[in-house]
């Protein structure tokens, strides 16, 4: 009776959909750093290819344990929420439903040794077939069921034209400073079907992924043309500039690097202090938007050439917060909070103190208060709205023939360089 029953879930709902839960960015093994996925020739692209395009999309990641492995990789394709869809590997992939990352070298002149991993994807060997959100898993031996780590990844397909903008609202009250946006999605495929009933738009702010938002109801249909515009929904908090630093060169104090020495065998980097700023005013200052670029001075392969070190973090406060943790965050902590990039507090010194281990390059990073699971950004950090941000807009359309949903759509506008 239990085999009759389970057979009957099985048929119901789907052997790759069934208790499936959403697919993160994840590292599970403790030796593997520094995990990067990016279009070809931009270090600093969401990992976006277009469907048939010959351009490739990067991988790359580090090994501590400096051996060789056999490394294999496939790939799961997933709905716009990230849960994998109900798609068999054959109906996604042309070609080997899982492939050998073949190449990769030994880090040179470093004081932590490691083996540097490299792919170019997709390519002869594996290929999506479809558009939509894929996550990219790696594991050893060709063993799918120990994987090392994911990476998101996504195909698109070009059947729509999107427009879009901010606006900037210094509403009275500090804490309404809210970046608005509006979003015109034009489509110019003729076969979708009810389609104003099976979009979906998303919207990231700066790549993270904690807390895009998603649309579904245009507020405005004018032939083949939808006008999302409710601000009551499409609103971010502005929030304020990443700090920054800069790593790449161990014999002289560069950007925010207040001492640097050596011990353990490995450098250590102590950075200048940061203080709470939430009531401060608003200055300009270049970022990044969150992410990190691998760099080492003098260096044409920072790859393998870029060392590891321990990175310090010190944020001023009279006295900790009762209820709530300070992390150290952004692409640096893989956008996660976890004891790693979480701070403790030190009475002595009435400050914040933490260290990432880190690869040598250029960093930005913010604190992030969290309580009961439930992230703040702008609690520490402040709120502007003239703040440079990047929003990342992607459409989705639900393709009932195809039970999946396919990605039409794909754009990204910053609030000043426009």
């Amino acid at each position: 009776m239990k085999k009759l029953l389970y057979l009957l879930l099985i048929i119901c709902f789907g052997i790759n959909g069934f208790g499936q839960n959403a697919l993160y960015n994840r590292i599970f093994s403790d030796n593997i750093k520094t995990v990067l996925m990016h279009q070809e020739g931009n270090d600093l692209s969401l990992p976006v290819w277009e469907l048939g395009s010959i351009k490739k999309l990067i991988l790359t990641f580090d090994d501590l344990e400096a051996d060789t492995k056999d490394y294999y990789y496939t790939i799961v394709h997933c709905n716009a929420d990230w849960i994998p869809s109900n798609l068999n590997q054959s109906e996604y992939i042309e070609g080997y439903f899982e492939d050998q990352i073949s190449e990769y070298q030994s880090s040179f002149n470093t004081t932590i040794n490691y083996t540097h991993y490299a792919l170019r994807f997709p390519n002869e060997y594996l290929n999506p077939l479809i558009s939509g959100n894929y996550v990219l898993q790696v594991f050893e031996n060709s063993n799918p069921e120990e994987i090392l780590f994911n990476k998101r990844f996504m195909v698109i397909e070009r059947k729509i034209d999107i427009r879009a903008s901010t606006k900037n609202m210094n509403q009275s009250g500090y804490f309404y400073n809210d970046q608005e946006l509006e979003i015109v999605v034009d489509y110019f495929e003729d076969k979708f079907y009810d389609i104003a009933q099976n979009l979906k738009v998303q919207v990231l702010k700066n790549y993270n992924w904690v807390d895009y938002m998603e649309v579904t109801q245009p507020s405005i249909i004018k032939g083949n043309e939808f006008t999302f515009n409710d601000f009551t929904k499409l609103k971010f908090k502005g929030g304020n500039e990443f700090h920054h630093f800069n790593s790449k060169n161990i014999h002289y104090h560069a950007e925010n690097i207040r001492n640097i020495s050596f011990a353990d065998n490995m450098y250590h980097f102590q950075l200048v202090e940061n203080n709470d700023v939430t009531f401060k005013e608003y200055k300009y200052k270049p970022d990044i938007n969150g992410l990190f670029k691998i760099d080492v001075t003098q260096s044409e392969y920072p790859g393998t050439e870029a060392d590891y070190n321990y990175v310090y973090f010190t944020l001023n406060m009279d006295a900790p917060m009762q209820t709530a943790d300070i992390y150290v965050w952004g692409a640096l902590s893989n956008y996660e909070f976890t004891d790693e990039n979480k701070m403790r507090y030190n009475f002595d010194q009435k400050d914040y103190e933490g260290r990432l281990f880190l690869k040598q390059g250029y960093y930005n990073y913010q604190y992030v208060v969290v309580e009961n699971k439930k992230p703040d950004f702008t609690y520490i950090e402040g709120n502007h709205a003239r703040t440079e941000n990047s929003y990342t807009i992607l459409v989705y359309y639900y393709d009932f023939r195809g039970n999946y949903d396919r990605l039409i759509g794909w754009s990204e506008i910053n609030t000043v360089n426009k």
